[in-house]
């Protein structure tokens, strides 16, 4: 297997040729939403269900060949190459050899070198067709972080679906906060870190509104983490009608419990991530609070236009002045 460092491009011996594919083969399910959206646990409940199958996060779309997705770019920020391929070479691991140890990873990452130059759709393929018939279900926070990544994915599959998970922008914020200012990836003073991430959460969320909304309305739909947490006998049923799943009570019982899933858990130590730490560590669905307004914490530095812009967006995806608590006791 080849080093951290290493350039893949230096291993021609270990090559393998990509194969030919066609984009009408697979229509899987994207789940699209920002970090820290409970998109993890949202993603890992619907994938539960009998007829589908759910990835961990897979990170595939940064990158258009593989040798993009396992090498790190000089100067860069953020996560490792080796982490950020976690979930990836965890599914490897699963769906080819039905485990997820050290020995089963490490093959995994050897099988991903071996194709460096293999387009990244291709990757996806050949993972969709070991777990066919059933159809996939993937997340990753990063496949709608830019527009070229939306676009790749869509030109890679033109009949997938896309399912839009909301979360209030408060309660989101404060979770980004919380999960990011330790990782110190920015250099900005603590006034403005609200305002950044409040930046975040608008131009995300907008970008999936704008490609979600261009498309057929039968090939996307919205959802808030909060309604899918706080009444999934309500929800999980709808999210089913649009997808043309069971809606039967054994299949929407099985939802319920993202914990069963092989990816639940944290993995070995050569990939222990894959999904947001914090459902690695307590998988189980729990009801979730929701701030009373769209009224932004008064100690939060955030100009007139950002607030503005924040609510409207917060308004046109189901949010609004009420407490969302009280509507599903």
């Amino acid at each position: 297997m080849p080093s951290q460092n290493e350039d893949v491009r230096d291993l021609p011996d270990r090559r393998v040729p990509q194969p030919e594919r066609d984009p009408e083969w697979f229509r899987p399910v994207f789940v699209l939403a920002p970090a820290r959206s409970n998109s993890s646990v949202v993603a890992s409940m619907i994938g539960m269900h009998p007829q589908l199958y759910g990835f961990p996060e897979l990170s595939l779309w940064r990158g258009e060949k593989v040798r993009d997705l396992i090498t790190d770019r000089p100067g860069s920020r953020g996560l490792r190459a080796q982490a950020r391929t976690a979930g990836l070479a965890r599914a490897i691991a699963e769906v080819f050899t039905g485990r997820q140890d050290l020995e089963s990873v490490t093959w995994a990452r050897q099988w991903l070198a071996e194709r460096h130059d293999w387009d990244v759709a291709c990757v996806f393929d050949q993972l969709q067709g070991r777990v066919a018939p059933l159809v996939a279900l993937e997340k990753s926070p990063e496949n709608s972080n830019r527009e070229d990544y939306l676009s790749r994915l869509d030109h890679a599959y033109p009949h997938a679906r896309y399912l839009h998970v909301t979360r209030h922008p408060v309660s989101t914020v404060r979770s980004m906060h919380q999960a990011r200012k330790a990782m110190n990836l920015w250099d900005l003073p603590d006034e403005l870190y609200h305002l950044h991430l409040l930046g975040t959460w608008l131009f995300h969320h907008g970008r999936i509104k704008t490609f979600t909304e261009s498309l057929p309305p039968s090939r996307w739909m919205r959802v808030r983490s909060e309604d899918v947490l706080n009444a999934p006998e309500e929800t999980l049923p709808r999210i089913c009608r649009w997808l043309g799943l069971d809606c039967r009570e054994g299949a929407i019982e099985a939802m319920r419990h993202p914990e069963k899933s092989p990816y639940s858990r944290l993995g070995p130590p050569n990939a222990l991530g894959g999904n947001d730490p914090g459902f690695l560590e307590s998988p189980s669905p729990r009801r979730v609070s929701a701030p009373a307004s769209l009224e932004l914490p008064p100690d939060w530095m955030v100009d007139p236009w950002t607030h503005v812009s924040v609510v409207e967006m917060a308004s046109s995806l189901g949010y609004r002045h009420e407490l969302l608590n009280e509507r599903h006791p």
